[in-house]
């Protein structure tokens, strides 16, 4: 009977929020991590903060796990493992998924990382040029522009960027920048030959149409792949004697006169379907009710998706019948 009154008046206590100690809890142990209702976990707080110092507890609402009770030891270990884990990752590891070419280096300028677009642009392995000075493994860099604005980051703290001429390559051309990051020097580039090239290009041709325009006898059409005219210049406006908002959007057959119109339109759809470039004489309609007999050279105009229409150059055939009487 007396032990029965202690087990009754422990019973109680447990009503209470206040359980007896872990002796006289009847609850068979868990096998493995355990997994406890939050109502349970409240009304026996002690016996799981115990268990807890042995396995995780796993506090469950409605069946779905959602907090979970670790001793203090366990906890210390876990963010120290993280710690760790962070301090060791590589923050550089992006440079390797980066299209361009990174290649970083202490303030000594000892490689300690080059990706792989850089070790193709610089013909060497990353194997070869980390632990080495960036000098004794790239020579060709001293006395370059790139050494140059390397010098400035290195010496003053200060980001660069600028295109120059390539010392990896000869005729080729690089965007390149330098800055500091996380005590080290950074150099990223990549090649732009072809982009300084189209500009060069675009320079090229805006000095012919403005050198067309001066000498004022030769006509520039550029056509569509429809046929439609995208743009003329002034001499061409003058032989047909129309402004150029009346010419802009226009077909350009339909100023031919009816005779000569199939011809030309047969030579303009061969020359934009990929034909070799031609000279043909041709008549065209003006806007003085008279017809004009030029001299039309036609070139594919090609781009960086494919065909973009024609490029056409007029000559009036007086011009060029007074050009070889003059010769």
């Amino acid at each position: 009977m007396p032990n029965k009154g202690v087990q009754r008046k422990i019973g109680n206590h447990s009503d209470c929020g206040k359980p007896g100690p872990l002796r006289l809890v009847t609850d068979p142990e868990p096998a493995g991590d355990v997994g406890v209702p939050a109502a349970n976990f409240v009304r026996s707080f002690s016996k799981w903060r115990d268990e807890a110092l042995v396995k995780p507890v796993f506090v469950t609402n409605h069946g779905r796990i959602t907090h979970a009770m670790v001793g203090i030891d366990q906890f210390v270990q876990m963010n120290t493992g993280q710690n760790a884990a962070r301090a060791e990752a590589d923050p550089f590891e992006l440079a390797e998924w980066v299209d361009e070419a990174v290649i970083i280096c202490d303030t000594d300028l000892t490689v300690e990382s080059m990706n792989r677009v850089a070790a193709a642009a610089c013909r060497n392995s990353s194997a070869q040029c980390v632990g080495r000075n960036l000098y004794d493994c790239l020579p060709q860099l001293r006395g370059t522009l790139l050494d140059v604005h390397l010098m400035r980051t290195v010496q003053a703290n200060e980001s660069t960027q600028a295109d120059i001429p390539s010392p990896l390559r000869e005729g080729s051309w690089l965007r390149l920048q330098s800055f500091p990051l996380y005590g080290r020097n950074v150099l990223m580039f990549r090649d732009i030959t072809e982009e300084v090239e189209r500009h060069r290009l675009a320079d090229v041709k805006a000095a012919l149409l403005q050198a067309m325009a001066v000498h004022s006898g030769i006509g520039y059409v550029h056509v569509s792949i429809s046929g439609l005219i995208e743009m003329v210049d002034e001499p061409f406006c003058d032989l047909l004697g129309l402004p150029e908002s009346r010419l802009h959007g226009a077909r350009l057959v339909d100023l031919v006169t009816r005779e000569k119109r199939l011809i030309f339109k047969s030579e303009l759809e061969e020359a934009m379907a990929g034909g070799e470039a031609r000279r043909i004489i041709s008549r065209f309609i003006s806007n003085r009710g008279e017809t004009e007999d030029v001299v039309a050279a036609i070139v594919q105009l090609r781009g960086a998706y494919g065909a973009e229409g024609a490029v056409i150059l007029f000559t009036p055939v007086r011009m060029d019948l007074s050009a070889e009487a003059d010769d």
